[in-house]
């Protein structure tokens, strides 16, 4: 084993051996030397997208990163499209599972991925940055219309199920299918961002900000591809935004903690372009104060986090999404047992 490979576990162990993950350091080294593959991921060459579309471009073999430095620490961002469960199909799954393993340094996920991907070591927990009242409505805007929420199961099991990816299937490549194709990555992140409608990451904070005390606007992007519908529902009530700070300063303070200088993040798409523009963003300039005040609490909130002995509570977050997800079915059901009885006088 290499030097570096060396420090790196050495940095892992004391990194995971507090009592947010606990784990014993000696376990660990083996899990974590198994699962890394030292091959480094290979620069991706962005392409524009007439080009992509109409060219022959080979799909890349893992994620594109952006790279940054932040508080001293070097940071590699990677996007993930990453769906209900993980991508929308097979294939894109095993995409992303090569690059964490190639990965540099200590490697964080957002919520969900140590259980959706394989080799991600720590989780940042950003739901933490999900109100409880945005969690409940999360689920409401998922499932309030019935077709809509046994769409949304049907969605989940097919991602579960679909090896592959529609894109350049037929020998046409299509916006409306790059959702879950590796070839969406040779896209540069500015881009990818355009294509899914979001907002540039300063105005997405701005309205994140606004989305909390409910004078924002609540119409959510629309994704080209039909497999994304679900996003536009759910996206106003998720504090996208709020979550890439949280995540950067979670992951960078544990880094700082554990005398890691390098780091690996995999999070959802939208998120990594957001952490290179804030990695760059002098909060105290802004002249918003809602802004300042809003960012400021979430730092202090994720650096607290990251030094914390205790992991949060998930109680009132999940007790909200539950409420959420319930709240519509007993409403149709009372609907219709009222509709039964009507009928029955008939």
């Amino acid at each position: 084993m290499s030097s570096q490979q060396t420090h790196r576990l050495s940095c892992a162990s004391r990194f995971l051996s507090g009592s947010i993950y606990v784990i014993r350091p000696i376990s660990f080294q083996i899990h974590f030397t198994m699962l890394r593959d030292m091959h480094p991921a290979q620069h991706t060459h962005y392409v524009a997208v007439n080009d992509l579309l109409g060219g022959e471009q080979p799909l890349p073999d893992h994620l594109d990163a952006v790279n940054f430095t932040y508080r001293g620490v070097r940071c590699h961002v990677y996007g993930v499209l990453h769906g209900l469960k993980g991508g929308t199909n097979l294939q894109y799954r095993a995409f992303v599972n090569r690059t964490i393993r190639a990965a540099a340094g200590l490697r964080f996920g957002e919520t969900q991925f140590r259980r959706l991907f394989e080799g991600i070591d720590v989780e940042m927990d950003d739901w933490l940055e999900i109100p409880p009242r945005d969690a409940f409505m999360t689920q409401i805007a998922a499932s309030l219309v019935p077709w809509r929420f046994v769409r949304v199961v049907r969605q989940s099991r097919r991602e579960g199920r679909t090896p592959n990816d529609r894109f350049g299937v037929g020998g046409v490549r299509r916006l409306q299918d790059i959702g879950g194709s590796p070839a969406f990555h040779l896209l540069s992140p500015d881009e990818r961002r355009r294509i899914a409608g979001f907002l540039p990451p300063h105005a997405y904070l701005v309205e994140n900000c606004r989305r909390r005390r409910r004078t924002g606007q609540f119409a959510g992007p629309v994704f080209p591809d039909s497999d994304w519908f679900w996003l536009a529902r759910i996206e106003p009530y998720i504090n996208i935004p709020l979550r890439s700070i949280h995540m950067l300063e979670y992951a960078v303070e544990r880094a700082r903690l554990a005398n890691a200088d390098e780091i690996s993040l995999f999070v959802g798409e939208i998120h990594n372009s957001d952490m290179a523009w804030y990695s760059g963003w002098n909060l105290q300039t802004d002249p918003d104060e809602m802004v300042r005040n809003t960012v400021s609490a979430t730092i202090n909130r994720a650096r607290a986090y990251a030094a914390s002995s205790q992991r949060a509570s998930r109680l009132p977050f999940l007790a909200a999404t539950l409420l959420g997800t319930f709240t519509p079915l007993v409403i149709w059901l009372t609907v219709g047992v009222a509709a039964v009885r009507v009928l029955h006088h008939f």
